[in-house]
């Protein structure tokens, strides 16, 4: 019988719910008997999940306070992050965010770690939408009333626009620490006292650059559109190359994996149970 896991603490993505997590959750517990694990139920469904994300980062880390400071025994050794989507990239933002934090294992599951820009998201905002484009998009994301209450808005990285992503985009370019703000380094050290970080996701057909969930897919694993259209790879990408909150020190380091599993869509990294039992569970070893 498999030995037990650190504790787990399982985040949902958006329009998500904890009660998602039911049967991921007891096959982990199953498979590795004695490993606490559950799945948070904050920011549910919608329109809760759909709350601007740095409320929902700081709020997280009130929620996950309480859990540790209930039972510190339990998570006196650490614990592990396995996060989906949305919840993925809070995650991520939460082992920059929390200090001292004793996260062991982050693993991102089909998170948009570098933003979305994709029609498919253009339900989550307001009606006024209705007569934009795609390219249009940016001009409404980056308000100030969008930006302080819509979490797609907080994720929409427009290619074309990254000055204004830098300027008026209020959470991601924070927490990829490419702008100056007062946490910078603390964010740097924070994300680098993880012992690893996991991303995957499912590559999709040739041409299709939406998973399901998020688009592009290729952002979970930290490449992205340059402003003609073709993917920058992670080590093009600002982020690595001024190793801006630490994901280059942990690459060569040698804790750093990105999994890309062929034809997995977005929602099977949590429903579909050969997935997730030999593409994220041996990651919490």
């Amino acid at each position: 019988v498999a030995s037990a896991y650190k504790p787990v603490l399982v985040l949902h993505g958006i329009s998500g719910d904890a009660a998602q997590y039911t049967n991921f959750v007891a096959d982990l517990i199953e498979e590795h008997p004695g490993t606490v694990a559950q799945a948070l139920k904050v920011f549910e469904g919608n329109p809760e999940s759909w709350i601007a994300l740095n409320h929902q980062v700081e709020s997280i880390a009130d929620t996950i306070a309480e859990i540790i400071a209930a039972d510190p025994d339990t998570y006196k050794d650490g614990y592990n992050l396995v996060c989906h989507s949305q919840g993925a990239l809070i995650c991520r933002c939460l082992t920059e965010y929390i200090g001292d934090h004793n996260i062991d294992t982050l693993v991102s599951m089909a998170g948009p770690q570098l933003g979305v820009y994709d029609a498919a998201f253009f339900s989550f905002f307001p009606d006024a939408i209705d007569n934009l484009t795609l390219e249009e998009i940016y001009h409404l994301a980056y308000t100030r009333v969008m930006q302080a209450t819509l979490s797609v808005a907080n994720m929409w990285s427009d290619p074309n626009h990254v000055d204004d992503y830098l300027s008026d985009n209020k959470f991601l370019p924070k927490y990829n620490n490419l702008i100056d703000h007062d946490k910078k380094d603390e964010f740097k050290a924070n994300f680098l006292s993880l012992r690893k970080a996991v991303f995957t996701v499912g590559q999709q057909a040739d041409g299709v650059t939406y998973d399901g969930g998020i688009g592009p897919w290729q952002a979970a694993v930290w490449e992205y559109y340059a402003p003609n259209g073709t993917f920058v790879d992670m080590k093009q990408q600002d982020v690595y190359k001024q190793d801006s909150f630490g994901l280059k020190t942990m690459d060569e380091r040698g804790d750093l994996e990105l999994v890309v599993v062929d034809g997995v869509s977005h929602n099977e990294w949590f429903n579909n149970k050969d997935v997730y039992l030999k593409y994220v569970f041996p990651h919490l070893e």
